[in-house]
């Protein structure tokens, strides 16, 4: 466990951020090489696709992101207050909530 309150907060904010934007450069590697290879291989039906469908991907990815960034506030509070008990409830709604989510109807 990392006590960010103490030391340098530029050294905090750049330890953060960096596992984030190593995340959305792979991300975007990702989606590169895809619409490559179903491009080259596949053809261009294909191609258009997985085009329409990036933007709808993406948007599902960054309500998951936000929902995350939201149950991390929650579960800092609880952190910084030392409220242990409040901390560990806060975490188990929040992985029950993940777990559940993509079985619930459509």
């Amino acid at each position: 466990m990392r006590d960010m309150t103490q030391g340098s907060a530029l050294r905090h904010l750049y330890r953060y951020a960096l596992p984030l934007l190593l995340g959305n450069w792979f991300q975007m590697g990702y989606n590169a090489v895809d619409s490559i290879i179903v491009g080259r291989f596949i053809g261009k039906d294909a191609l258009a696709a997985v085009g329409i469908a990036s933007p709808v991907m993406n948007l599902i990815i960054l309500a998951i992101t936000g929902l995350c960034l939201g149950a991390g506030v929650v579960m800092s509070e609880f952190f910084g207050a030392k409220d242990w008990k409040s901390l560990r409830m806060q975490f188990a709604t929040t992985m029950l909530s993940g777990a559940i989510t993509p079985y619930l109807p459509h």
